[in-house]
């Protein structure tokens, strides 16, 4: 249940015109104090077993891309502490009209100047169990005060809509299920630092840091994990070495001394990560990721490697598949290759030969009775993301009505976790390729010069 506060009848109509929440105008503030909300620690989201209710807070950054965090409270709270003990950083304006959410992680206005794009804003509204709609009130007044709730922000313009919050809530599921696996003793996913790895893009892919990711808070973090590890495994090729990189950036791991860098594996000699597709694409979005230039030797060296029918394989003989071909759209289109150059369409109409009745995608399209998986759907689906698709739309529903974000929905099981195909079971990388694909995201998540975990431990 939600109680609004009460609110003269012209304010509640001006704000449906406007479909603000924590503002219910566009005209600039007539006053602003700066104001964060520190991220609050994602442990005590996870981990609080006393509180009597939970909420869920969605962050919709574009059409695709959003952010999931649930959160517990036992009296009821405002729209506005419900965002700050989510752990998101939002930066909130002291304006005439109470405080007003100007950005979050970094995206809106400075608080000084809280309006100061005319046509976008963050929009605040409620999942009322059927669809989104927006508070009559400011974040600051409204009141969620029983289990359940379910609430959006949206950076957006008049005409903007949020997602069905169905596939943030899977990937907020996912998450939960991935924690549960982790080893208290270690911080990791047993022994295996590629299955870490693989946990770290998931959490990555919702903006949350490898820092505070534990079962306990007197257990080690799996950046307590990782920083042990990380320097080895760095070391074992290209390919691990880059989509570490692509890792560390998604969730702000640090990076130890003799840590590699996707770039000490540029060759000199052919220009590029590696001959083959499959690692030189990681090479590059690696490289990409932690703020460094990739060279245009890479990039044409990926180019000329697609196949006649517009897909890339992993390895030369391998042949092309989905999973290949997806991971190099996401490296062209994060080097600039425009979505609509020849290789990105060709590429996604070699992508739309691989879907199934079923909605999801089979990892070779010339092989259709080892049928859809759930690894394959998801990278298709971050490949689709790069090359601006739409998967829940027109062109990527079947027959029956069914489309990638929907069969990776029905192999997810009760307790969060995703299966491999229907009746395999619970698996772990199944489940940590499913949440960035269900929050629209694409490699890479995040872009940042990693910091030295020597540094980090000083402060």
């Amino acid at each position: 249940m939600r109680v609004h506060n009460a609110a003269p009848a012209g304010a509640l109509a001006f704000a449906a015109i406007c479909v603000l929440a924590t503002l219910l105008t566009l005209r600039a503030p007539t006053s602003a104090h700066a104001s964060v909300l520190a991220p609050a620690v994602i442990e005590s989201n996870m981990l609080q077993a006393t509180a009597a209710n939970t909420a869920t807070v969605i962050i919709q950054f574009d059409d695709r891309r959003s952010a999931v965090r649930t959160i517990d409270f036992t009296n009821p709270i405002s729209g506005i502490t419900a965002l700050a003990q989510s752990g998101i950083n939002a930066t909130v304006g002291d304006t005439s009209f109470g405080p007003s959410v100007c950005a979050i992680q970094g995206l809106g206005c400075p608080a000084e100047d809280c309006f100061c794009n005319p046509n976008f804003y963050w929009g605040y509204n409620f999942w009322d169990g059927a669809t989104w709609q927006p508070y009559p009130v400011g974040a600051s007044q409204s009141q969620i005060a029983d289990g359940g709730a379910i609430e959006g922000w949206r950076w957006t313009g008049t005409d903007g809509a949020m997602l069905d919050p169905k596939y943030a809530l899977a990937a907020d599921q996912a998450l939960a299920w991935l924690q549960s696996q982790q080893d208290p003793a270690t911080g990791g996913y047993g022994d295996s630092v590629a299955g870490a790895v693989e946990v770290v893009l998931a959490l990555g892919a919702n903006d949350q840091s490898v820092e505070t990711w534990r079962t306990a808070p007197d257990t080690p973090s799996l950046a307590d994990f990782l920083r042990t590890r990380t320097t080895k495994f760095s070391r074992t090729g290209a390919g691990e070495a880059s989509k570490l990189a692509v890792a560390a950036a998604a969730g702000d791991a640090c990076r130890t001394r003799a840590m590699l860098a996707p770039t000490n594996y540029l060759s000199s000699t052919i220009g590029a990560f590696a001959a083959d597709a499959g690692f030189n694409a990681w090479g590059i979005l690696g490289t990409a990721a932690i703020s460094k230039p990739v060279p245009s030797s890479a990039v044409d060296s990926l180019l000329a490697l697609q196949q006649p029918a517009g897909g890339w394989e992993w390895q030369a003989g391998f042949g092309q598949d989905t999973n290949t071909t997806s991971l190099v759209i996401q490296a062209l289109v994060a080097t600039g290759q425009p979505i609509t150059s020849t290789a990105v369409v060709s590429a996604v109409t070699f992508l739309a030969g691989a879907q199934q009745p079923d909605g999801g995608f089979v990892y070779d399209p010339a092989a259709p009775e080892y049928g859809a998986d759930a690894n394959s759907t998801a990278y298709v689906i971050m490949g689709l993301n790069a090359a601006g698709e739409r998967v829940d739309g027109e062109s990527w529903t079947t027959a029956s009505g069914a489309t990638p974000l929907t069969y990776l929905l029905g192999l997810q099981q009760p307790d969060g976790s995703f299966e491999w195909q229907a009746g395999s079971g619970p698996n772990l990388l199944a489940t940590a390729q499913a949440a960035p694909a269900l929050l629209g995201r694409s490699y890479p998540f995040a872009v940042r010069n990693l910091e030295s975990c020597a540094v980090r431990a000083r402060q």
